[in-house]
């Protein structure tokens, strides 16, 4: 099988702040994101085909590639929507149930500018496009710190889960841990909760037999070059700088040789 990997985005704008930079991409470098995706050899996939593929339900000749955008900010309906579809790649969008019209109060309140979150006029309007809808929990808890209370964890989990079917009228399968937080606890609590994938922040490619509820992600950070994000890709990792090519290459050379 392939290698397949799932990218993370928050915010499609140009930033307010020096602190919320990293969390910002912007519409001109998604745009050649995307441009660069459609034309290279990567498969184009949904989470659905990622969850047959690592099951062995669905054979991968290709590396696959899934975009995911976290906690549902009002800017993706505005700027990311138009240049996926342009391109026609398929995303997944994780929203925060309760806070559907509202504002990102989990990050002001941390010092980060305010913004607003989809509207629900939005939020359906994105649905019918063919976005796929996950769960981002109730209020973007921190699960790992509310799961020795199971009654908590659980509204933070199938509530979200239930308020968003009710919203969309149609299945919610898919997650994504708040903070990228969880323990064996909150695992377990996501798959009760009936999501067929949950994804996590922990960088790196999805093979077969991945745990399908502890899928990896490589976040986009605003300062990615269309250089840095290609080189993501290649070697899946976060964190990339001009000379860790040769880093990379060099110490390959040392194993083989010592």
């Amino acid at each position: 099988m392939a290698r397949i990997l799932i990218l993370m985005y928050h915010i499609l704008d140009r930033p307010m702040s020096e602190q919320e930079a990293r969390f910002c991409c912007t519409p001109e470098y998604f745009s050649e994101q995307m441009k660069y995706l459609a034309n290279s050899d990567y498969e184009l996939l949904t989470l659905d085909q990622i969850e047959e593929t690592i099951k062995g339900q669905r054979h991968q000749e290709r590396p696959g590639v899934a975009i995911t955008f976290d906690d549902g900010f009002s800017d993706f309906h505005q700027n990311a929507l138009p240049i996926l579809n342009q391109w026609k790649v398929p995303a997944t969008l994780f929203i925060v149930s309760r806070r559907i019209g509202e504002s990102n109060d989990w990050m002001h309140s941390r010092g980060f500018p305010k913004r607003p979150l989809l509207s629900l006029e939005q939020l359906l309007e994105v649905r019918d496009a063919g976005i796929t809808i996950g769960s981002h929990t109730c209020t973007h808890a921190r699960l790992s710190e509310i799961s020795p209370d199971k009654e908590k964890l659980d509204e933070e989990l199938q509530t979200s889960k239930q308020e968003l079917e009710e919203i969309l009228e149609q299945e919610v399968r898919h997650f994504a841990y708040p903070y990228g937080l969880y323990d064996a606890e909150t695992v377990t609590a996501v798959k009760q909760a009936g999501y067929a994938t949950a994804c996590s922040v922990r960088s790196g490619f999805n093979r077969k037999g991945i745990d399908p509820h502890l899928l990896r992600r490589l976040e986009i950070y605003g300062s990615d070059t269309l250089w840095h994000f290609r080189q993501k890709l290649k070697f899946g990792v976060n964190d990339m700088s001009y000379s860790f090519p040769l880093k990379y290459y060099a110490s390959r050379i040392l194993q083989r040789i010592s």
